[in-house]
């Protein structure tokens, strides 16, 4: 049956409904898209336009969410004809701009772009009356996953912004003692998570503020089944504490609702006893779960299987030995459990966990398996004893803190991984200044009861590497999250970060250690207020001062090698690098970066045992899988190394490292259409260096006219920023123009952009010039 649409006049306004049931309304409101299947890609092309706002999309950016396995020209002619048919069945003005694509807002409105409107102007009420479901409820295009895995990020990320505005309503109407509409807002965010401690004590302290206090008790009871239910655990201590309290003022007889008792302290000295293959979710209140737990679940689920497989390819191509053992000392330290499920809590929750594998990682003949692949684990539904099979460990500790004022409990619990039998278990209460002390107390009882000692590496860093300020420490805690550094302003973020806490603390120097590698960071971005050599200035004088406070940190070694590295002074960088790892030998990420700079100065071979070295302490890492991927690429096996990255292709966001040795190995072997491909894929998370890496490849596969874009738009970014010559260089290289291309590596020289992580077929295309030889010399690289 064929739909046709009448064609108003541009002034009618048409309605895009995105929150709930996609659908877009006429001017009549009546429905023209959106209850025929054949009609989901228009509607999917435009809510990506209208959640995109006044910045729209580039067409290569559709092309991948649309059409992402199909060859450029036939995805070029399918969005072209996806364009037309919502022109003629819309209104040919409805799109505005060429390259990037938007939506024209004088033909159609849209309640995402009114919602994220009324945010900005602080409009609250406004907003969430616009939200009435979650972003595009139950759709999904069955033939792209890019198209999928945008969705689940842009629907997590509005559904944060309406929780966080219902949240500032309720808090209002709390300070003005506007106890009725409290309960409302509350009501409504403890609909968007039902299983959030957070969300429920707000609205059971809102109902007794208003007098309902057998509301509060009715609720609270419903809210004790949801959690049972769902989290097969107990509420959490701060629920459990206000029901007390609504049960005294009503009278009723108190029941009991917890496992274990609240803060204050206890004197048990055991945890009580808990099944042999438990996971900690299935002990202690699992931290506040969002509000799709299963696709989040099912996507890590994926993740998981993926590397694991990879493990398997491992073994099968490097043998037994690539993987140890399991009856060797070896552990695993589970992320802990945020008991309290309060968001304000989970970074020191973390830190917690993080401090543990740094301070076991230095004992002596025990390997601690690093923080990537035990996080790949938090929420997990794996047993005890299965997660420990996959990460080759003989003992997994777990465990909980749960916070409440001054005071933390801490949870844990060591656990024989061949039976699931539990070895040790503690319960510590403390107060929070003391987190640092509990560390090095867990980190003692753990190594006395595997019959090893803490050595003096490790008591140097409990001593000198951490703080006494808590604040300071959160503060580094938090400029330590990896997420921040996908983006220039998250990088900032993390910069202000550490310059708080060294505020908090002049002598914390891990502090001064992320300080270091976050300048050095900023410095690639486009950064308007220092040159990239200025800034590698500061990032020295931050990592000297790490390391002269505490000699014995590798993260300041290994920030000084970073430096040292980009100013050319290569065999220093290699010194304190080895330093590094001598430090923390089963610091996987040190031994990544010995890949790197050993491929960098032509050592394949070394660099293929540093990688198979990194996977062996962190066989869950897709970045360790993709430097052991780098280290055959560096060896002439480009074969063996696209097969094991194929292995992390279901990784989202999509590792950049992973595409960018993929593209490399697809140029080596002169398929450059699959080159291109695979630096599309990762564009949209890419920087600078993506699109010059993708410039190249575009001339080195005939399509010049792209790179000259490309090419054009990193010259304007050179001007701008008066640095990032060594990605212009890497465009005029893929277009053969070698004098143009030399010119600006000397530029690259001087402003310090030159990529040391170079593309191999980027260099072997200029490896024959005698140019290329003399900057190699010139950088400090040896002779070949």
């Amino acid at each position: 049956m064929t739909h046709t649409y009448a064609k108003p006049h541009s002034a009618d306004r048409y309605r895009l409904r995105t929150f709930g049931t996609l659908a877009l309304a006429g001017p009549s409101d009546d429905t023209l898209l959106g209850k025929h299947g054949h009609q989901h890609r228009r509607l999917a092309l435009l809510a990506v336009l209208a959640a995109a706002g006044e910045k729209g999309r580039s067409r290569d950016q559709l092309l991948i969410f649309f059409w992402p396995d199909a060859t450029q020209s036939n995805a070029r002619h399918s969005l072209e004809q996806l364009l037309y048919a919502i022109r003629s069945s819309i209104d040919e003005a409805v799109f505005a701009g060429v390259n990037p694509v938007r939506l024209n807002s004088d033909v159609i409105s849209s309640d995402v772009a009114e919602f994220r409107g009324a945010l900005e102007r602080g409009d609250l009420e406004r907003a969430v009356e616009e939200y009435r479901g979650p972003f595009l409820d139950g759709f999904y295009l069955s033939d792209t996953s890019e198209f999928e895995q945008w969705l689940d990020a842009e629907r997590a990320r509005l559904e944060r912004s309406y929780s966080g505005a219902l949240e500032r309503l309720a808090q209002s109407a709390e300070a003005a003692q506007d106890h009725t509409t409290a309960v409302r807002w509350w009501r409504r965010l403890a609909e968007t998570d039902p299983v959030s401690g957070k969300n429920a004590t707000g609205l059971i302290r809102a109902l007794m503020n208003a007098g309902d206090h057998a509301a509060a008790l009715q609720y609270a009871e419903h809210y004790e089944g949801v959690v049972e239910q769902e989290l097969g655990t107990s509420v959490g201590p701060a629920v459990a504490n206000l029901v007390a309290e609504v049960r005294a003022k009503t009278k009723t007889e108190r029941v009991s609702m917890l496992k274990s008792p609240p803060l204050p302290p206890r004197s048990k000295p055991h945890a009580a006893p808990v099944p042999a293959d438990a996971t900690p979710v299935d002990r202690l209140q699992a931290s506040r779960a969002p509000r799709h737990r299963s696709v989040k679940y099912a996507i890590v689920a994926v993740v998981i299987f993926a590397i694991i497989a990879t493990a398997a390819w491992l073994r099968a191509t490097f043998g037994d030995s690539t993987l140890p053992s399991a009856t060797e000392r070896s552990i695993a330290v589970l992320p802990f459990v945020n008991v309290s499920g309060d968001e304000q809590d989970a970074a020191l929750v973390d830190g917690v966990t993080e401090e543990l594998i740094a301070v076991l990682a230095r004992i002596p003949n025990l390997r601690v398996i690093a923080s990537t692949s035990a996080f790949a684990f938090r929420n997990s539904n794996a047993g005890v004893r299965r997660i420990a099979d996959s990460l080759g460990v003989s003992n997994v500790l777990e465990g909980g803190v749960q916070r409440a004022g001054s005071r933390l409990r801490v949870q844990v619990r060591l656990v024989d991984a061949r039976d699931g039998s539990t070895r040790w278990s503690e319960v510590y209460d403390r107060e929070t200044k003391d987190i640092f002390s509990l560390q090095s107390e867990v980190a003692d009882a753990v190594s006395r009861e595997l019959d090893l000692r803490l050595g003096a590496s490790a008591l140097a860093h409990i001593k000198h590497g951490s703080t006494r300020n808590i604040a300071a420490y959160e503060l580094y805690i938090r400029g330590n999250d990896q997420a921040l550094f996908r983006t220039d302003s998250g990088s900032r973020a993390a910069l202000e970060y550490f310059r708080q806490a060294v505020a908090l603390d002049s002598n914390y120097a891990a502090a001064y250690a992320g300080l270091a590698f976050v300048h050095w960071r900023i410095g690639f971005g486009d950064d308007s207020e220092l040159s990239r050599p200025d800034r590698l200035a500061l990032a020295e004088q931050a990592a000297l001062k790490a390391v002269a406070l505490d000699d014995s940190s590798g993260e300041a070694h290994a920030a000084l090698s970073f430096v040292r590295r980009d100013n050319y002074e290569l065999a220093s960088a290699e010194t304190e690098l080895k330093r590094a790892v001598a430090l923390e030998p089963t610091n996987s990420r040190f031994h990544e970066w010995l890949v790197q700079l050993y491929v960098l100065t032509d050592r394949p071979a070394e660099a293929l045992v540093e990688g198979r070295r990194a996977l062996e302490l962190d066989p869950l890492s897709p970045s360790a899988t993709a430097e052991v991927a780098h280290a055959l690429l560096a060896n002439d096996r480009c074969d063996e190394a696209l097969a094991l990255l194929e292995k992390l292709r279901s990784l989202r966001p999509p590792l950049n490292r992973a595409g960018l040795i993929a593209a490399d190995c697809y140029g080596q072997k002169q398929m450059w259409q699959e080159a291109i491909a695979e630096i599309q894929r990762i564009q949209v998370n890419g920087g600078p260096r993506v699109q010059a890496l993708l410039g190249y490849t575009l001339a080195r596969g005939g399509r010049a006219d792209e790179a000259r874009q490309i090419l054009a738009a990193l010259l304007d970014r050179s001007r701008r920023i008066n640095g990032g010559a060594f990605d212009v260089a890497i465009v005029y290289a893929g277009l053969g123009e070698n004098d143009q291309a030399f010119i600006w590596l000397e530029k690259a020289v001087n402003d310090r952009s030159l990529g040391f992580v170079w593309m191999h077929t980027f260099v072997d295309g200029l490896r024959g010039d005698p140019r290329f030889e003399r900057l190699r010399r010139r950088v400090g690289l040896p002779k070949r």
